[in-house]
């Protein structure tokens, strides 16, 4: 995931990086669906479907990586995370909708990086 590639950057420096894993309407559909097929309960399968993305993002990013959750609109959600330490927004190609990026730029007062679906790492 190119969103994850571009928070590990600031790791590698020594720096911060925060990770949200937001659970969009869509995204509760897919793990809804999930759990219909598996025969589980909904709770049980976001359980798991939550402990994947942390898995993912910890494989990525290690243990000093701060993650989060949040459930519902990227707009209204991603901005509260935002830090005096913030210094860029990466986010998803996938959640990117009418003029997401202009208020989250606007709202944070931070530089927001729309993460294409493959990314060729820069040379050293």
């Amino acid at each position: 995931d190119t969103t994850l590639e571009l928070a590990r950057r600031p790791l590698d420096r020594g720096g911060t990086a925060s990770v949200v894993i937001l659970i969009t309407a869509r995204v509760q559909r897919d793990i809804e669906a999930f759990a219909a097929a598996e025969d589980l309960w909904r709770g049980d399968a976001e359980a798991l479907a939550l402990d994947q993305f942390r898995a993912r993002c910890r494989a990525a990013l290690g243990d000093e990586a701060r993650i989060a959750v949040s459930f519902g609109a990227p707009g209204s959600n991603l901005v509260r995370y935002v830090t005096s330490d913030t210094t860029a927004i990466a986010i998803p190609t996938t959640l990117v909708h009418e003029r997401l990026v202009e208020r989250l730029a606007a709202y944070s007062g931070r530089a927001v990086i729309v993460a294409p679906a493959r990314y060729a790492p820069a040379a050293a």
